[in-house]
């Protein structure tokens, strides 16, 4: 399964406080693998970067989708 953060989030950005791996971004905000800046994800609203987030290994609930207000992370 990947996460993805769909087009009903409102930036407010509780989900990347609450990310444990930091593999959640801005919009516009670059995102760095092996000390490369790779290009934002999404220039709307926050980004999960797949490659990073582990879906809160080791935690009982999801953090992300736990404490997002408008219920915008989804498993897919």
């Amino acid at each position: 399964m990947t996460m993805i953060i769909t087009e009903d989030c409102i930036n407010c950005g509780a989900c990347a406080v609450e990310c444990p791996t930091e593999a959640i971004y801005g919009p516009g905000e670059s995102w760095v693998e092996n000390g490369k800046s790779l290009t934002p994800l999404s220039n709307e609203h926050f980004y999960l970067v797949t490659e990073i987030c582990n879906e809160c290994s080791g935690f009982k609930k999801i953090k992300c989708i736990k404490i997002c207000p408008m219920d915008a992370i989804k498993k897919i």
